[in-house]
């Protein structure tokens, strides 16, 4: 019997987790709060957590360890003194890495295709009219978010949709099917299933899930390595993590742990967005 191609194989779960998505989306939105929070910390944040592996050779990863600490310094402090900032350039900077890794491309315009695509795909998945998203971005900015400031945003959103499934057609995957199928998966869930939720399986399997799988295979072509070893690998720095918004909830009592964990979250990304662009 013929073996799944890793292709097929990733296609098949996301359309699997797709389904589970939709009926998540029928629980309670505190459920629902809470079963996200728990996806992104368990499943989401390890992802991040192998960039020690991405450094240089021992000679230049002491630079590299350097620069990944002040950034994620660097953005924290941004947090405190302005968080609506910061919001912005997280919101920027997730876009750009969810394009990067989602086109393949091997144009000059590579990286102005991956920022428009990542911006497509967050405006498509983040729903500012809905409650709880609006919740999400008051607590991380403490002051009122409000959709309605953003002229024609229904249309926006459908021109959104259109560009997470044209652009794509225009890179050089090898097999545009899947790329096309992985790309209505996010337009159907995005539009069927609550914002916080659907950003959670985008950013949880779609995102997270793939990239640990590319990433085994780029650390060793040769002998790719094991899911187990790669969560080996990924547990001190994840536990790191985990330990530091426990801190800064101690720290920080007035915010809802999941603000908390989307400031870890976005305090990671930066330096991680830089390291991970060479798996791609």
């Amino acid at each position: 019997m013929a073996s799944v191609s890793a292709r097929n194989h990733s296609t098949l779960i996301h359309g699997i987790t797709a389904v589970l998505a939709l009926v998540l989306g029928f629980v309670p939105s505190d459920v629902g709060v809470a079963v996200s929070g728990v996806l992104i910390a368990l499943l989401g944040i390890p992802h991040g957590s192998l960039d020690l592996h991405l450094m240089s050779t021992k000679s230049l990863r002491l630079r590299e360890l350097a620069i990944y600490i002040l950034c994620i310094g660097l953005v924290l402090s941004i947090w405190i003194w302005q968080p609506t900032l910061m919001l912005v350039l997280f919101l920027v900077n997730s876009a750009w890495h969810f394009g990067d890794c989602d086109i393949r491309s091997s144009s000059r315009l590579k990286s102005l295709q991956a920022l428009v695509y990542g911006i497509s795909v967050l405006v498509v998945l983040i729903d500012l009219r809905d409650p709880t998203i609006l919740w999400i971005l008051q607590t991380l900015v403490g002051n009122p978010v409000d959709a309605s400031i953003v002229p024609h945003y229904g249309i926006i959103r459908y021109i959104s949709a259109a560009l997470v499934v044209g652009l794509p057609l225009f890179s050089t995957s090898k097999q545009p099917r899947y790329q096309l199928l992985q790309s209505v998966l996010v337009i159907a869930v995005a539009f069927l299933v609550p914002s916080l939720i659907a950003f959670t399986w985008y950013f949880v399997v779609v995102h997270s899930w793939t990239s640990m799988d590319a990433l085994r295979r780029y650390v060793d072509s040769n002998d790719p390595w094991t899911w187990r070893k790669l969560i080996i690998a990924a547990a001190p720095l994840t536990l790191l993590t985990l330990v530091g918004i426990g801190i800064g909830y101690v720290l920080f009592p007035g915010l809802h742990l999941l603000a908390m964990l989307f400031i870890a979250l976005s305090a990671l990304t930066v330096p991680h967005s830089r390291l991970f662009h060479r798996v791609y």
